[in-house]
């Protein structure tokens, strides 16, 4: 039995327990990208609020594929060069998400510890790139969206979570504007 540390995470190794850090890093690596995705679809309804009912929108966006998202986003002058920049994300994302395992996992009888370090290694650097990503998408919205928006954050030096407000909202605040935005 040895130990396995990538980040923060240690994986206790040892016959089949290479299987259950596996299965908790691909697992943990598909709540990663589904949360990126979701966040994605919120702030494109959340942008197209007004035009279209919520449900609507939200049903709308839902169902697009993820590069149809990146798409979208780039309907929006100020997320089209952070849009632009996920290429490299998707191409990631659609290899996690159709390829990962395939002729790559042999099961517990034709797996290695070293295939199985590998394998584990990939899918915890894939969620951490998910969620790097939608911290990404979030400052991206916080800092240049058109809209009223308060988020909580970790703030990096102390680790507390913080509610910040969008620099559309701050702005507005200090032009002593208060109406609100339709």
């Amino acid at each position: 039995m040895h130990d396995l540390r990538i980040g923060s995470t240690r994986y206790r190794l040892a016959g089949s327990d290479s299987e259950i850090a596996l299965s908790h890093a691909l697992g943990n690596a598909f709540i990663e990208l589904q949360q990126l995705e979701y966040t994605i679809i919120l702030y494109l309804q959340t942008l197209s609020e007004g035009n279209v009912d919520f449900n609507a929108s939200f049903d709308l966006f839902s169902s697009k594929t993820f590069g149809n998202l990146l798409r979208e986003m780039k309907n929006h002058n100020f997320l089209r060069e952070l849009a632009d920049s996920l290429g490299e994300t998707k191409r990631r994302r659609d290899f996690f998400v159709h390829k990962f395992l395939f002729n790559r996992y042999g099961g517990t009888h034709m797996t290695t510890e070293a295939e199985y370090e590998s394998l584990i290694a990939e899918a915890h650097e894939l969620g951490s790139l998910f969620v790097n990503v939608r911290t990404d998408i979030h400052n991206a919205m916080l800092e240049r969206a058109p809209i009223e928006l308060f988020a909580a954050k970790f703030d990096p030096d102390s680790g507390e979570l913080i509610i910040v407000a969008s620099e559309f909202l701050r702005k507005r605040r200090d032009s002593g504007d208060t109406q609100s935005i339709k």
